[in-house]
């Protein structure tokens, strides 16, 4: 990592005359990863990178892309994708990509052909139609949750309901029985470090442990769907085959892995960072519960305002003109999608929560889900899920009031709470 210099991001004097430099850059998004300060709140750095900048070559090696429509095409671009294991990643902003064999089988990792062949099969499993079927579930998983938290008055929501909703969902969606959520989970949280900017060695060790229970876990669970199949997406995923194609063994483990942990991690943290939002805009709060109509429009504001995933890595697969300029293979970009979320030119006062925003439906959609083919696939799921969650909260309890100012975890590409303790008062 470069070093840090001391730059206030928060004096409107930094911004002029002088122009942003690029080392000066690196120093503010250095501090934004690296440091619990800077973790809170990385948005007036985004704010002097994306406005003085857009975009620019990091000292160590990464192009930065901090503006809205920089970041589109990036993720958009076909001739973009996954860094491949020969390609040197420059460390610190860019994360960590795991290098070993298991990659190679999870459409996390994988690039065209093996990407579009891995993502067809799982996508006629992981269907709308049954992410759909599985609202009514939703509510009745939901609640018994909020009869608990009516019962405790005061509670830690990540604990009470974000952690424990998103998990029942994907576990009974995949057939993961509820009882071994317990098991899976810590090592889930830790795996994600092979994603995170700031993550550091041990982290890293912690994750290959935790990936390895994972990988036990999971193994004996298809032996177990192989043996006696039933109606949950893991035993369709076994069984789906397309133009005589079938995933493989090792795909089957990688992906039912990447979809389990994915299922919650994300949900988990669109649920925290979006109860917090509301709950500092009472004005939006209050508008929300005046016009349930306004709920689709509210979780893609809460997506953009503070997005679960706050930065993608994308590598050029072959010599490419893009963002203006022509690269050559290898050529690493580090996309800060939580930065062009907060960008004024697709997003009027864009520092602003706005549960209405996205009624009309000519407002360009948040970058959260990422873009182009490594576009979330369980977008929609993630979506009606913050729907039927925030709907039950506003439903079901009068008042619902922030206890104390919640703080960050070190984690900086997956963006979540601690814990976030509130009051509730039912109706």
């Amino acid at each position: 990592m470069v070093t840090l210099q001391r730059v206030n991001v928060t004096d409107p004097d930094v911004a002029a005359p002088r122009r942003l430099q690029p080392a000066e850059a690196d120093a503010l998004l250095g501090a934004a990863i690296l440091t619990d300060e800077g973790r809170q709140n990385p948005y007036d750095a985004y704010r002097l990178i994306r406005e003085q900048l857009g975009h620019y070559r990091s000292a160590l090696g990464s192009i930065i892309v901090a503006d809205y429509e920089g970041c589109l095409e990036v993720l958009r671009n076909p001739a973009l994708g996954r860094p491949e294991p020969d390609m040197e990643l420059s460390p610190g902003l860019s994360g960590r990509e795991r290098r070993d064999e298991e990659r190679r089988g999870s459409m996390l990792f994988a690039n065209p052909p093996d990407h579009t062949r891995l993502r067809s099969l799982v996508s006629r499993t992981f269907t709308p139609r049954r992410i759909e079927a599985m609202r009514p579930r939703i509510e009745t998983l939901l609640a018994p949750i909020l009869d608990e938290m009516a019962d405790l008055g005061t509670l830690d929501v990540l604990e009470v309901l974000g952690a424990r909703l998103p998990a029942a969902v994907i576990s009974e969606l995949l057939g993961v029985p509820p009882e071994l959520h317990e098991t899976l989970a810590p090592h889930v949280r830790a795996s994600t470090a092979f994603i995170d900017a700031a993550a550091d060695d041990e982290a890293i060790a912690t994750a290959e442990a935790g990936v390895a229970v994972m990988g036990e876990v999971f193994e004996q669970l298809i032996a177990d769907k192989r043996r006696a199949p039933d109606d949950g997406l893991m035993s369709a995923l076994i069984q789906v085959e397309e133009a005589g194609d079938r995933l493989s063994h090792g795909e089957l483990l990688a992906n039912t892995g990447l979809m389990y942990a994915a299922g919650f991690e994300t949900t988990t943290n669109l649920i925290g960072n979006g109860l917090f939002a509301l709950l500092s805009h009472p004005d939006e709060l209050q508008r929300l519960r005046a016009d349930s109509s306004l709920m689709p429009s509210a979780i893609w504001e809460l997506l953009r305002w503070d997005s679960p995933v706050q930065l993608n890595v994308r590598a050029a697969l072959r010599d490419v003109e893009i963002l203006g300029e022509s690269v050559g293979y290898g050529q690493i970009y580090t996309v800060l999608q939580g930065s062009g979320n907060r960008d004024e030119a697709a997003y009027p006062v864009a520092d602003g929560l706005d549960v209405g925003r996205f009624v009309d439906r000519s407002t360009p959609p948040p970058l959260s889900f990422g873009w182009g083919p490594h576009h979330c696939l369980g977008a929609a799921l993630a979506r009606a899920e913050g729907e039927i969650v925030f709907g039950g909260l506003l439903d079901r309890f009068a008042s619902l009031e922030l206890l104390e100012a919640p703080s960050f975890r070190s984690s900086f590409t997956l963006r979540g709470l601690t814990s976030l303790n509130v009051a509730c008062r039912s109706r």
